[in-house]
């Protein structure tokens, strides 16, 4: 058997005389422990499951009028009748507001009766007839009813498709301490207000770029270089760009996925006719499912938003990158007389890289004196030399084993042209005359110069996203009859005002039952308590749905940084956004400078799809331990519009901030190392013998460029720590047990409010069937019927007794423990 505890304490002998008040939710009017436990109940009362209510052995029994409960000063004087009459459903009256006509007439008792009965006194009646003249003052009034209404227990105040929703439930406004500007710039509102205010600094800062580039570039087609200089600043200069790019990416997409889950919620006319269908909605979380079920409009927005804040995140990341001008380098097959200054012939024959004599004698001469060049072996030689590009050495001589008298010089090839296409199957280099090389002298180049450029036409692109994002926030705030039941406080208020017939006396009910169609449960559930772990509470297919968005980035990263690691085990790390030849590779079809970017970042999309996919698995975890604490303590509820009374707003939906912001660094840091990850490798090469001069304006018919796409092995490893890291905290934080709950055996695990399986419009409502029970010795507050506007727990509300199962739900005045060994409903 459930126990109360010590404010609510009965013996089982009271509790057995209390009448059958279990079958379907109670209105919210307040019942006297000592009123309940003075009615005596037939032992031989027959037991129904349904949810019509008691059998009709218990209709004779009756409460006594409100009104003759007196002080205990009056006691003496006045006869107490605690009989009453216990109405059952019926269903011409079953969804029928509770009104004036069901009350006693004022003709039979006068009003100075009822209104001493109320608590009241002249000054009071006096200052409440000024709030209703002049409103309210800084004081919260609950709305009462005018007249004394003397009401046995009755079913009602269920919600149905005839509730007036625009006075009732979407509006608050009787009795909200939230006014004017005030209430647009709290809870989901503020939330918004303030994702828009952050879109909009984005928005303003990309509009500022490109005027620049308009006004510097006079067109806003092509690249313009925002920098020109040695490629140690020019590297800087594209990482502090890209941190900001990838911080304003992910703020973006923060702020779209906040807007996503407002629009996606649903309102409470759109749960009932969802529950009337038995189809359940997500509650507190981004969703998709709910598209099904809520306007087409808001429907439309969300994907809009949604879908410009990811393409942003991609279309950002292609407005920078860096440019290379490298030297192209020479190639010269040469003898060993070559080195002593013997005679060589540059005919035309033989000279197809088109050097000059001059040329042809620098070279001999710094060949001649040691430790100008550098010597190679073989294998050195063509791992330097057989890349898309070579920035370190601009000129390689080829020693062979000929020996001839006529010209030292064997031949010269075209600038760039890389030693494969001379090897043999031994992978020996053979010179065109057949000949062997020996060995290789490569003279260094001088300091390369790079150059950062900005994409106008891709910012442009950017900038329209970003305006689209903007203008779908915009649209919900214009909405200002808009009430979603954005946060899990938000939907148990909504419940509790207007509880939900589809889930009547189901207080169990999982989300397994509701997939399987058991909306209601023919008799009374038992509480099985056992541990729960986070980890239990995302359903299975979204865990599926998070490791794979996982292993779609996550795999290609590994792979291709062990691919390269192990190619290159001499220098397997290079630098962030640094193009190097042995991690650069040409695409099959060729890329212009302004696709390659784009081509690039597509990555992207995998790690927007993977943080959307986090926030909405580590939304579940919270979803659930936000509820489980009403059956540890009571709490207020957290709503997200209109709070009234103890209640609060935020302007986080469900994720806490601390989380939130945690997740949104993380995950800027993992786009920026993608960023530097992988990249476009756009080299400028120059003409042999020129200096590596900057090339601001039209580039000469000499000079051609190579786009390819380039790695980085540093950054590489560091998106994958980050990314497993990532991982390890989302297992972690699933391990995390739940805290338990007050049971009557005291054991100390298990928690009845979790929500196993995720989120679920049903299983919510149906823990949201309350009877508000008022201890013995406890006078009634003004809002006792309104508990919502006061901190709550859940638990045992009415104990059971033989066969009457007991009751769960939400109380202002203290909770039972859960017996595992009763039934409730």
């Amino acid at each position: 058997m459930a126990r109360l505890r010590s404010d609510t304490h009965t013996t089982m002998m009271e509790s057995s005389r209390r009448p059958s008040l279990w079958a379907g939710s109670l209105r919210r009017d307040l019942i006297r422990l000592d009123d309940l436990a003075s009615d005596r109940i037939e032992e031989g009362q027959p037991y129904t499951s349904s949810k019509s209510g008691p059998s009709s052995a218990s209709r004779q029994n009756s409460f006594a009028w409100p009104f003759h409960g007196r002080h205990a000063s009056e006691a003496n004087s006045t006869t107490r009748s605690s009989r009453f009459t216990l109405r059952t459903w019926q269903p011409r009256t079953f969804f029928r507001p509770h009104d004036d006509t069901a009350s006693i007439d004022r003709s039979i008792v006068p009003d100075y009766v009822v209104n001493f009965i109320r608590g009241e006194t002249p000054e009071t009646l006096a200052r409440k007839k000024e709030q209703r003249k002049w409103g309210q003052h800084g004081v919260e009034v609950t709305p009462r009813r005018d007249t004394l209404a003397s009401h046995p227990i009755e079913y009602g105040h269920y919600y149905s498709s005839s509730t007036d929703l625009t006075r009732d439930l979407n509006t608050f406004s009787s009795w909200s301490r939230k006014s004017g500007l005030r209430r647009h710039i709290t809870g989901w509102r503020g939330g918004v207000i303030f994702n828009s205010l952050i879109s909009f600094i984005i928005l303003l800062v990309g509009i500022i770029c490109l005027i620049l580039v308009i006004a510097k570039a006079k067109l806003l087609a092509g690249e313009s270089a925002i920098f020109l200089g040695d490629c140690a600043t020019a590297e800087h200069i594209n990482i502090g760009i890209h941190i900001v790019i990838n911080v304003f990416g992910v703020a973006l997409l923060s702020g779209a996925n906040y807007v996503f889950q407002v629009l996606s919620s649903p309102t409470r006319s759109e749960v009932a006719v969802a529950h009337g269908s038995k189809h359940w909605l997500d509650i507190g979380i981004p969703s998709i499912r709910n598209f099904l079920h809520i306007s087409g409009f808001r429907a439309a927005v969300a994907v809009i938003v949604l879908l410009s804040a990811v393409a942003s995140q991609v279309i950002y990341n292609a407005v920078i990158f860096t440019t290379q001008n490298v030297v192209n380098y020479d190639v010269l097959f040469v003898t060993q007389s070559f080195l002593d200054h013997a005679p060589f012939s540059n005919d035309t024959n033989i000279n197809e890289g088109g050097l000059s004599n001059l040329d042809i004698i620098n070279l001999q001469d710094a060949a001649s004196q040691a430790g100008t060049l550098t010597n190679m072996t073989l294998t050195t030689c063509l791992q330097e030399f057989s890349s898309i590009f070579q920035p370190s050495f601009n000129a390689v001589l080829l020693i062979t084993d000929t020996v001839s008298t006529t010209s030292s010089l064997i031949r010269t090839s075209e600038p760039g042209t890389s030693l494969t296409t001379f090897t043999s199957n031994n992978n020996d280099i053979i010179a065109p005359d057949g000949s062997h090389v020996r060995y290789c002298l490569a003279r260094p180049s001088a300091p390369e110069t790079c150059s950062v450029n900005l994409s106008g036409s891709i910012l442009g692109i950017a900038v329209l996203l970003n305006l689209a994002t903007l203008i779908g926030m915009a649209i919900i705030l214009a909405r200002s009859s808009f009430e979603p039941l954005a946060t899990l406080g938000d939907s148990i208020r909504s419940f509790l005002r207007h509880p939900d017939p589809t889930t009547a006396n189901a207080c169990l009910l999982t989300k397994s039952d509701v997939q399987k169609g058991d909306w209601a449960f023919s008799e009374a559930q038992f509480f099985v308590p056992s541990n729960h772990y986070w980890f239990r509470t995302p359903s299975f297919p979204r865990w599926a749905l998070t490791v794979l968005s996982w292993l779609a980035i996550g795999a290609p990263t590994a792979v291709a940084l062990g691919l390269m690691v192990s190619s290159n085990l001499d220098d397997p790390l290079t630098r962030f956004g640094v193009a190097t030849p042995q991690f650069s590779f040409l695409p099959p079809s060729p890329f212009g400078t302004a696709q390659m970017p784009l081509v690039t970042a597509l990555p992207q999309l995998l790690l927007a799809a993977l943080y959307l996919v986090t926030n909405a698995h580590l939304t579940t975890y919270f979803l659930s331990h936000e509820l489980s604490l009403f059956a540890r303590s009571p709490r207020s509820l957290r709503v997200s519009s209109n709070p009234a009374g103890a209640q609060i707003t935020s302007l986080f939906l469900t994720l806490p901030r601390p989380v939130s912001w945690t997740l949104l660094a993380w995950f800027a840091a993992m786009g920026f190392s993608l960023s530097q990850a992988i990249f476009p490798g756009v080299v400028t090469l120059l003409p042999p013998n020129s200096s590596a001069s900057l090339f601001a304006g039209p580039k000469p018919p000499s000079i051609h460029s190579i786009v390819a796409v380039s790695f980085s092995t540093q950054a590489l490893l560091t998106l994958l720590a980050l990314l497993v890291a990532l991982l390890l905290a989302i297992l972690i934080l699933g391990c995390r047990r739940t805290g338990a709950a007050s049971f009557a055996s005291g054991e100390a695990k298990g928690n009845p409010l979790v929500l196993r399986g995720g989120s679920c419009s049903a299983v919510i409502s149906a823990k949201c069937h309350h009877h508000d029970v008022v201890p013995p010795g406890q006078d009634p507050q003004q809002n006792d019927g309104d508990i919502w506007l006061r901190p709550i727990s859940w638990g045992v509300v009415e104990e059971g007794s033989g066969m009457r199962p007991g009751r769960c739900g939400f109380s202002a005045n203290g909770v039972g423990c859960v017996d595992a060994g009763r039934n409730y409903v």
